[in-house]
């Protein structure tokens, strides 16, 4: 990234005499060369966030390994033997070694949709989870802490430390002297243990709410993409019609928050099959896709204050007719006064000498 704020004042003739100066002034040039932004996204959820499908239930094609997308796993009794650790993505990364979960094509299909960008994903979750305070398992809750008084549940404080840790070690992923992680999306796919128990099903729109805001303000990014993949219609969630309408309303007082309907997607009843899963992740990449959100931040625009003026003088310059004006897109500009302060130019004609003040003012 090259920022060029400047003017070049050309054309500056003496009154009098027969030779001409011709002059430019150049206020200052910032050159920043950054780094290149990786998006990076979160995924977290219980068991079908682990992911229980079958590789051997993918194509040959659908097991091919993803180059440009790496991908940390953080998981508690699950293992698949690739634990907390930058790998490329590719099968795998389930709740086995054998198991995929929607962590494969979500990043296939970002790459598809983001050709020649390095991708980063942080895979953090545990099967047979609550996102409510469930009071007979404590140990097993997600609980955001803006839901708990400020206390967060033991699985919302794992998340917070597994994603620093990913991050801390990201020069295992990319090169850190050329890229440089950028948040740009949060994938939950969860709630089917609160759709076992009334009052953690009725609680789910607002503790998914405070789930939504705490891992924003923790990541520092308010406007933060959220999908949420929804959890099935199956017997075994007695109360799942409550978690999905509280997953859907959700949507509609957050923004930048979207869902992806999974009613249909193959699954053994419990846990979606490898093509359910590869739908999970295609679509949740279309739905984060729609919402074009920029992960990279916006150019600063430098205060006024942040650089300093300066004055040059010349006594043999003096006096000064100025003809014409032009900034380094080659436009030109008007030449009164009025308009050279609005470029950030003061010219000052004092006797014999010319003061020339510049500052972004």
């Amino acid at each position: 990234m090259i920022t060029l704020p400047a003017v070049t004042i050309t054309n500056i003739s003496r009154r009098s005499g027969a030779h001409t100066v011709v002059l430019s002034i150049l206020c200052f040039v910032y050159v920043s060369f950054a780094k290149t932004d990786v998006p990076v996204f979160l995924l977290a959820g219980q068991s079908n966030m682990s992911g229980y499908a079958s590789v051997n239930d993918l194509t040959a094609d659908q097991k091919q390994t993803v180059g440009n997308v790496k991908i940390y796993v953080d998981m508690t009794w699950e293992n698949n033997g690739k634990l907390r650790q930058w790998l490329t993505l590719g099968p795998g990364f389930g709740s086995n070694a054998n198991n995929i979960g929607p962590e494969l094509y979500f990043g296939r299909t970002l790459s598809e949709q983001l050709p020649n960008t390095k991708i980063a994903l942080i895979k953090v979750c545990c099967g047979s989870t609550y996102l409510g305070n469930y009071a007979s398992k404590p140990n097993d809750c997600w609980v955001p802490p803006s839901s708990n008084n400020g206390v967060a549940g033991s699985h919302y404080t794992r998340m917070r430390t597994a994603i620093t840790t990913a991050l801390n070690s990201f020069k295992a992923a990319f090169d850190t002297a050329q890229y440089i992680p950028r948040w740009a999306g949060f994938v939950w796919l969860q709630g089917e243990f609160d759709a076992q128990v009334k009052s953690l099903a009725d609680a789910y729109e607002t503790n998914l709410t405070c789930l939504i805001n705490d891992v924003r303000k923790d990541l520092k990014v308010a406007n933060l993409p959220v999908i949420i993949p929804m959890i099935d219609v199956q017997n075994s969630w007695t109360y799942n019609a409550t978690v999905r309408n509280a997953e859907i309303a959700v949507t509609k007082k957050l923004q930048n928050v979207d869902t992806l309907d999974t009613k249909g997607f193959p699954t053994d009843g419990v846990h979606y099959k490898a093509q359910g899963q590869v739908k999970i992740g295609i679509v949740t990449t279309q739905r984060w896709m729609n919402m074009h959100f920029n992960y990279s931040p916006p150019v600063g625009v430098v205060s006024p204050g942040s650089f300093p003026r300066f004055t040059q003088d010349h006594p043999h310059l003096a006096p000064l007719l100025t003809n014409e004006f032009f900034d380094l897109s080659g436009r030109k500009f008007g030449a009164g006064r009025r308009n050279l302060r609005q470029c950030g130019i003061i010219i000052r004609v004092c006797n014999e000498s010319v003061s020339r003040e510049a500052g972004f003012r």
